[in-house]
């Protein structure tokens, strides 16, 4: 782990790109930190629950939308008059006295909607930025998931495990919830105190704070103080974690980010290939729309939640077009002026555009617009477990797209000719190969043809 500039933004703090879909899940902080993240956002975004809250006392700009059943059409209709909305199935019950911290509340529970059907929005609306709280606390610093819990949609991003840091020295018993399940599983007795090694035991257990994170995603531990932030917890804590237990740890006072650290991974990039013409396809498939952008903004947008960086875009044919779609969104974009020649010009034009320090590359298709950004990320990771210099998907055993290449893969990519692309070098190298199945077909169909578009629409609205 090695320090890091701590950003203004709590989003920016936890490494997380706007556009993301992020669960909050633990204790001592979650409204906290989503509430300030909604606040600070200037894009679209929804903030919801796969549990309960707290009705809160929302400003002008954010609304609060009650409905058991919300249509993609719906809520992209109520993005177009206010861009921040709080989402609940209905009011589930009063609730006397409510807080007034971590915000402001009306004296009801909000009933929340289950995960299903956050998945189901999150898939058809990529370009809002989702804030998901989890599971409950019952107001207390620390958590241990009952067998129910958490209730986390599968499309997250990432996961954001809060622990609330003024829980250290005190006894176990008055600062976790469910304490039994901690206590039987790390040890202890009640009325132990809270030690650094047993909080970080509690956020990284495969049953405790490690429940259920979908395969792939971005793992983050916040640590939250009301008050005065407790510098010399933060470190002992930091000290006790399983090296490979969070990707990012972040401290945090009152909903601002005081304290990160981050692994220290070498930089993997995303070289996005939209040169071609889409001639089976009747235009540049780059340009064809995806929900409120075309489809190689949308490309990008996946590869930057991913945590991939510098993302290259290699363009072509509409080059000039697909400049002006991909204007004021951080990638670099390279030309390919042999273009008809095949992909494997593009590749070699994003190659020679990466800097000397990317360890690895994930190429990517701008035709694969249901690809998921934890499933990037799953190659990313299997790369690091394994040494494999290509990890590549794999569907009925055979090689697809989008597939990964480590820096000692690069001459061999350099060296294709015509229309070849990676898929020739594992066959070329099998030894070198790592092949992942991937869990859902829809996840790296090629959208070649109209029939083939219209069928990745149905699937993304489904």
């Amino acid at each position: 782990m090695i320090p890091a500039q701590i950003p203004p933004a709590l989003l920016d703090a936890l490494g997380l790109a706007p556009e993301s879909a992020v669960a909050f899940v633990g204790a001592g902080g979650k409204t906290t930190a989503a509430w300030r993240i909604l606040r600070a956002l200037g894009g679209p975004a929804f903030w919801t629950t796969t549990t309960h809250i707290l009705e809160p006392v929302l400003p002008e700009d954010v609304g609060l939308l009650l409905t058991g059943d919300p249509t993609l059409e719906g809520l992209s209709e109520l993005l177009r008059h206010r861009p921040k909305w709080v989402l609940a199935a209905r009011r589930a019950e009063p609730f006397p006295e409510p807080p007034a911290d971590p915000y402001p509340a009306h004296p009801w529970r909000l009933q929340g909607l289950p995960p299903a059907t956050v998945d189901r929005l999150i898939r058809g609306l990529p370009q809002v930025t989702w804030l998901i709280e989890a599971d409950g606390a019952r107001r207390r610093r620390l958590k241990w998931p009952a067998e129910h819990e958490p209730a986390l949609p599968t499309e997250v991003d990432a996961v954001v495990v809060v622990a609330g840091l003024e829980a250290l020295g005190r006894p176990i018993q008055e600062e976790v919830h469910r304490p039994e399940g901690a206590l039987h599983r790390l040890g202890g007795r009640p009325e132990d105190p809270v030690t650094p090694a047993w909080l970080a035991a509690l956020v990284s257990h495969p049953e405790g704070g490690g429940k259920g994170v979908p395969a792939g995603a971005c793992r983050i531990l916040l640590l939250s103080s009301a008050s005065r932030f407790d510098r010399e917890g933060f470190e002992a804590v930091l000290a006790a974690l399983p090296p490979e237990a969070f990707h990012r740890v972040v401290g945090m006072v009152h909903g601002v980010a005081v304290a990160a650290r981050r692994r220290e991974d070498p930089p993997v990039a995303a070289i996005l290939l939209a040169a071609g013409e889409g001639r089976r396809f009747g235009m540049p498939k780059a340009l064809a729309p995806w929900g409120e952008r075309p489809l190689v903004r949308h490309g990008a947008a996946l590869a930057r939640r991913a945590g991939l960086d510098p993302i290259i875009v290699v363009v072509g044919a509409a080059g000039d077009e697909v400049r002006r779609a991909l204007a004021g969104f951080p990638v670099q974009v390279v030309e390919n002026p042999a273009w008809s020649e095949g992909m494997s010009r593009s590749i070699r034009a994003g190659l020679e555009a990466l800097p000397p320090t990317v360890e690895a590359v994930v190429l990517m298709q701008v035709d694969q617009p249901l690809v998921r950004p934890r499933w990037l990320r799953q190659l990313v990771e299997m790369y690091r477990a394994t040494g494999k210099p290509m990890v590549v998907s794999s569907l009925d055993g055979e090689p697809r797209p989008p597939a990964l290449f480590a820096r000692p893969m690069f001459p061999a990519l350099m060296d294709l000719q015509g229309d070849l692309g990676g898929r020739s070098l594992v066959r070329r190298f099998p030894e070198a190969v790592a092949m992942v199945p991937v869990p859902d077909p829809a996840w790296v169909l090629d959208v070649d043809t109209p029939e083939a578009y219209r069928e990745a629409l149905r699937a993304a609205a489904g």
